[in-house]
């Protein structure tokens, strides 16, 4: 419960049945939104590949990605840190001390859905210039692009893609592209909540513009 209110402070969840169900239903919703917009896109992508997600949380989208992509023979990163507050924005500035996750929760998370190829790598350890790029694929959800600025993380961005690969970004739906990634392939895609709520997903790279 604790880790589930650092990453969804918003939910007034306590350990019983009920709460375990709505949490189940929010998760697989956000799952689907962000599936159908990305499939055909994800899909396309050769395997094995290098995968980095950042900001994994309870691991939901490495779990479904995994199961519904194939990914059992691909090489799988998350960057995480244990965090003891949420501090979130919107669109907002960079913090070093933002994270709010639970990497033991993360773990077992893994572990119980039998996903065994993921390296986590713990954010207050290692700089994200620093992970071991270039990747493939490179998504977060919720978290950079969302609650703090892509512009800010931008440089980090670029360089753990290198030359081929593509980031995927959750943005808020009025987000508005930056100068220096009007100058790169992108394209925003709708992405609809269970909610009705509405954000969009920012796609980064070559694939964006069919290249």
């Amino acid at each position: 419960m604790r880790a589930i209110r650092l990453i969804s402070p918003h939910l007034d969840f306590i350990p019983n049945e009920t709460s375990r169900g709505l949490w189940e239903s929010d998760q697989n919703g956000a799952c689907w939104a962000e599936y159908e917009p990305l499939s055909d896109t994800l899909s396309a992508l050769a395997k094995p590949m290098r995968v980095l997600e950042i900001g994994p949380g309870l691991g939901r989208s490495i779990v479904f990605f995994s199961k519904k992509f194939g990914w059992e023979d691909c090489d799988l990163h998350a960057y995480e840190g244990d965090g003891e507050t949420t501090k979130y924005t919107l669109n907002g500035p960079r913090f070093e001390d933002s994270f709010c996750g639970t990497i033991s929760e993360l773990r077992r998370v893994l572990d119980y859905n039998g996903i065994t190829n993921v390296t986590i790598h713990d954010a207050k350890l290692a700089a994200l210039k620093d992970l071991p790029g270039p990747f493939d694929l490179l998504y977060g959800f919720y978290t950079i692009g969302f609650h703090w600025s892509l512009e800010h993380f931008f440089d980090e961005v670029l360089g753990l893609i290198g030359k081929t690969g593509i980031a995927v970004f959750t943005v808020p739906s009025n987000f508005q592209p930056f100068p220096r990634l009007r100058q790169l392939p992108y394209r925003l895609a709708e992405k609809v909540r269970i909610d009705a709520g509405s954000e969009k997903l920012l796609i980064l790279g070559p694939v964006a513009s069919g290249a």
